[in-house]
């Protein structure tokens, strides 16, 4: 708790928390239905929604709700394991010490401290206690423990596919409690076998179905890039969780010059050297073929087999489960010390765990910090840069946005999603001409998405290009037909090739879609008056006020409307209200000079005549 105290006031990552959680429609109307016949991001995940739903049930959108249910699934992970430890060995001390280094490595921070990362702790919490469930049923034979380690399965395949391999840990447990298999181990697993079967086949579907191409080879892969990836990532994982000092969202797997570094080569034969060692312990010292297997069993789905992209071939969230493993290991070698030096060496390692996993939460306060860091420690990475100038971009770092977009199109060129995102910085900064370049570039290059052809008619129509605007907002309306922006924008592009009628019509299917669209009343009502149809302009501008009663070009606006009319009376009214909120309104000056002029008061139209010159100088 108090190394994750001050992560509990970090926010919503736009990175897959704003689809988990706040455009979830799943977990703010949680029936049967949305929880467990729909899936989400790619994933059928419905317990971990159902999780979702509680906290937004009892919170709403509140991030510090949501990362206070994921660090209490954290210490609830944490407590099982000190349970199974205890169970499966004698000696206290090995089972504190594996759950203390559990909870307190700054590898578990990804999981804990990125909300959309809770299916790794809630799958983890039920895997843990179907572990727990099953030593008892192994203890003392009873259907019950074998009942609710099959529910505690289910549950947390229900949660996350990931858990498809505890069938494995059970025939694991078998084996460190007999020394051996026996046929009636694995016919007891039939059940389990067959839920693995099930959602990982099914897991395979909704991926692909997401959109998420499975692909074991490729131009940049073949089979033996895959071996040696697999071989490298067992050997990462435990460099990482023992010396914890250079941690990113991103860790890249790349070849230099269609070559990899020395490392990848050597490490089928460390593993081979590894296995061979625990092969021959294992026999005598079954905890450490345990330790091996805990390791290995959780992590093995997680292993860079296929490409979903390359941003998922290695995470810190996938060891989350695998860890305790490893600090088993890593516990037990530590009895071979003297009582005091083991003591100390094991508390000091716990300290500077914590104190790392304080500082690693810091950093996933949002996702411009987390990019941040990903730069610093791979600053060569034309991802961490284009995910770093996204953030930027969405947190209005505009200026930092194109610099580090910049960037990465530098490193490769191919990054050409910088082309849009640095137009949309650019066009922010109302550096028009050089957003529009890179719209063409990301449109050239074949980006297809409503919102770059939006964008591009937004540039086209300010730099008053309104037939090639118009091009580009049809466009956008194919791709997305429900888009009131888009269909404000094309009014005012109709409205620039002299179309009103056109325009009045865009206004209206923006109004349709959007009743309380304040621009589309404002320009409707404009493009209103210009036809010299007053009442329909006030009737827009009135509306245009009861939205927002704080513009004062509405008040004088409407109030040379209601003059156009003869009203003198409510035009006056308005106009004193648009210089009431802004007294150097100089066009209001004017309008009310107009009006004194209509009522005969020409004193007082002369003094604002004058006043509207010196704001105005014309």
């Amino acid at each position: 708790m108090l190394v994750y105290w001050a992560s509990l006031s970090n926010g919503f990552m736009v990175f897959d928390d704003d689809k988990a959680i706040r455009y979830n429609e799943v977990i703010k109307n949680p029936t049967f239905r949305n929880l467990f016949l729909s899936n989400n991001l790619g994933m059928y995940a419905p317990v971990t929604w159902l999780g979702y739903a509680l906290v937004y049930a009892l919170a709403g959108e509140n991030a510090s709700a949501f990362h206070t249910f994921s660090l209490l699934l954290h210490l609830g992970c944490v407590l099982t394991v000190f349970a199974l430890m205890r169970r499966l060995q004698a000696k206290n001390e090995v089972a504190f010490f594996t759950a203390l280094l559990f909870a307190l490595h700054p590898m578990q921070v990804e999981a804990t401290s990125w909300i959309a990362g809770q299916s790794a702790l809630t799958f983890s919490l039920f895997y843990l206690l179907g572990l727990l469930a099953y030593v008892h049923y192994q203890q003392q034979r009873r259907g019950l423990f074998y009942g609710l380690t099959l529910l505690a399965f289910v549950l947390s395949v229900l949660a996350k596919s990931a858990a498809v391999t505890l069938p494995l840990m059970l025939l694991a447990l078998d084996w460190y409690q007999q020394g051996q298999l026996r046929w009636a181990n694995l016919w007891h697993k039939i059940p389990f076998f067959v839920v693995s079967l099930i959602f990982g086949l099914y897991t395979f579907f909704t991926r692909e179905a997401e959109g998420h191409q499975l692909a074991v080879t490729s131009k940049t892969y073949n089979l033996f890039d895959r071996f040696l990836m697999v071989c490298h990532s067992l050997l990462f994982y435990p460099t990482q969780l023992l010396a914890p000092f250079r941690l990113s969202i991103y860790y890249p797997m790349e070849k230099t010059g269609g070559v990899w570094s020395w490392d990848y080569y050597a490490a089928p034969l460390v593993v081979a050297a590894l296995a061979w060692l625990v092969w021959r312990l294992a026999p005598k010292q079954r905890i450490v073929g345990l330790s091996a297997l805990w390791y290995l069993l959780p992590l093995v789905v997680m292993l860079p087999y296929v490409t979903v992209g390359t941003f998922e071939m290695r995470s810190d969230r996938y060891v989350y489960l695998s860890s305790a493993g490893f600090f088993l290991l890593l516990t037990w070698l530590a009895q071979y010390l003297r009582p005091a030096v083991r003591w100390a060496l094991l508390g000091l390692l716990a300290v500077l765990y914590g104190y790392l996993a304080h500082q690693r939460s810091l950093v996933w306060k949002n996702e411009v910090s987390v990019f941040r860091d990903c730069v610093e420690k791979q600053p060569q990475s034309p991802l961490c840069q284009c995910n770093l100038a996204y953030g930027e971009l969405l947190n209005h770092e505009y200026e930092n946005s194109i610099k580090h977009y910049t960037e990465a199109l530098r490193l490769d060129p191919t990054y050409v999603e910088s082309y849009n995102g640095r137009g949309q910085a650019y066009l922010m900064l109302e550096r028009y001409e050089e957003a529009l370049a890179d719209f063409d570039k990301a449109i050239e290059a074949g980006i297809v998405t409503p919102r770059l052809f939006l964008n591009r008619g937004k540039c086209r129509f300010i730099l008053k290009q309104p037939s090639l605007a118009l091009s580009d907002l049809k466009r956008s309306l194919e791709l997305e037909p429900r888009n009131p922006e888009t269909y404000l924008y094309k009014g005012l592009a109709e409205s620039q090739t002299g179309n009103l009628e056109g325009a009045i019509q865009d206004f209206a299917k923006a109004l349709e879609l959007n009743p309380n669209f304040l621009d589309a009343h404002l320009n409707r009502a404009l493009v209103l008056a210009n036809l010299k149809r007053y009442e329909e302009a006030i009737a827009d501008y009135t509306a245009a006020i009861q939205i927002n009663d704080g513009i004062p070009t509405a008040w004088n606006n409407r109030a040379a409307a209601y003059m156009m009319l003869g009203q003198y009376d409510k035009a006056l009214d308005d106009v004193n209200r648009a210089l009431q909120i802004n007294p150097n309104y100089g066009i209001a000056y004017r309008t009310r000079a107009n009006i004194y002029r209509g009522l005969g008061q020409l004193q007082q139209a002369e003094a604002d005549l004058q006043r509207s010159v010196q704001l105005l100088g014309q």
